[in-house]
């Protein structure tokens, strides 16, 4: 909502702030021409201002068709747009301008902010972070800037560099950043592998700028009696670039050639900002102990973003030491998934994975405890928040001919 201000109210002041309406950071030699028509630029604002959106709009597009190479009335025209959501009339335009006139920093804001409500996070990041240099002489288009940079950054769960950028507006602005809070997420969980067995499961999460505490315990049943549980931790902090986990997890259950059993295991991973891609390199080890073997495993987990996809791969090997004298294995498997951001801010993902994941810890920190060697599966998955602070989420996959399923339902507070 304080972007939408930004964008809608105080960036077009600069339209005003001389006699002839100027561009924000406006330079001739750049490209375009100086406005010639003040009054309708003037009468333009005052009905952006008084909320009226579409006659502004009108007026705008008049005066683009009277002079194309008037650049204030272009931007006039993308503000109507942002105004009034009509993101793709907006960003078509905007490309189109960042293309007549590449020289002209003032159209990266607007390209970026419907992109930003597009849950187009690496673009909206990249014409943001390209806008605030460009303009050294107009504070009020490097906050804006320096805003959406701060909602980027905070989506894509980057705090480092949230809170540069935050410490960067409030020198711009002279007002304050909002000081860190406690931030908790507490989710309930119920699964079914199969018809005969089941599992429910509490998680809390507690972040703080750059901490994050997660804790969990799982209740498996085989024929609604209880099988074995999982009491897991997690810990992670972030360091510019990087980004390190150490968890552990105990399992105890009525399978005494398993349990009890403990399992250790840290990641390690990075961001890296590459244009209008976001990479994420990863790298796990963990150690798992049970009362007749121990494995060891080391994880390649890369993930990639681009405009509204995101797409993660995780490549696992693992080594099995037995009790026994030359009883010895070793195992691999892959997981795949893909997810696209959807109206109403909406995660559809498509899952894959193959290999043999007997006594593994898989991407998601689930720890494979079965003797059975499991076939390739397929799932689907779909995120739907709801009353700003909830979240439901549903998971299913097909695996040797039947079905599993998962959901969740979380309270972000």
């Amino acid at each position: 909502m304080r972007l939408l201000l930004l964008v809608v109210v105080l960036l077009p002041i600069t339209l005003l702030a001389q006699g002839v309406p100027p561009l924000p950071g406006f330079d001739v030699g750049a490209g375009g021409a100086a406005p010639m028509q003040q009054d309708i630029l003037l009468l333009a604002y005052d009905n952006m201002m008084a909320g009226n959106y579409l006659t502004a709009e009108e007026q705008y597009q008049n005066l683009t068709l009277a002079e194309p190479n008037n650049l204030s009335a272009w931007e006039g025209l993308l503000w109507a747009y942002n105004a009034q959501g009509k993101l793709s009339a907006s960003l078509a335009l905007s490309s189109k301008l960042l293309k007549q006139y590449p020289g002209t920093p003032q159209f990266y804001n607007y390209r970026a902010y419907p992109l930003l409500k597009r849950k187009r996070l690496p673009e909206a990041r990249y014409y943001y972070a390209k806008a605030y240099p460009l303009q050294p002489g107009n504070p009020i288009a490097n906050s804006i800037s320096q805003e959406g940079l701060m909602i980027s950054y905070r989506a894509l769960g980057d705090y480092p560099r949230y809170e540069r950028h935050l410490h960067a507006r409030s020198a711009l602005t002279g007002i304050p950043g909002a000081k860190g809070k406690v931030g908790f997420r507490t989710s309930v969980a119920y699964a079914a592998p199969d018809k005969a067995k089941s599992a429910i499961s509490l998680r809390q999460g507690i972040g703080y700028k750059t901490w994050q505490v997660n804790l969990g315990y799982e209740d498996f049943r085989i024929a609604n009696k209880h099988f074995r549980y999982i009491a897991s931790g997690n810990i992670g902090k972030q360091f510019m670039p990087l980004e390190l986990n150490i968890g552990a997890s105990i399992l105890d259950g009525k399978d005494a050639r398993i349990y009890p059993a403990q399992a250790y295991r840290s990641t390690l991973s990075s961001t890296i900002y590459a244009g209008k891609l976001i990479l994420k390199p990863a790298l796990m080890a963990s150690y798992s102990h049970y009362p007749r073997f121990d494995v060891q495993q080391a994880s390649f987990m890369p993930s990639i973003l681009w405009r509204d996809f995101s797409l993660s791969y995780a490549l696992h090997y693992a080594f099995m030491d037995n009790e026994a004298a030359d009883t010895d294995s070793t195992r691999s498997a892959q997981q795949i998934s893909l997810s696209k951001a959807l109206p109403w801010d909406i995660t559809l993902g498509l899952h894959y994975g193959s290999g043999d994941n007997r006594w593994m810890v898989d991407a998601n920190g689930t720890i494979m405890d079965t003797f059975n060697e499991a076939s390739d599966f397929f799932g689907v998955s779909v995120l739907v928040p709801f009353l700003k602070r909830w979240s439901a989420y549903v998971y299913a996959s097909s695996q040797d001919s039947h079905a599993a399923w998962y959901t969740s339902l979380t309270l972000r507070y």
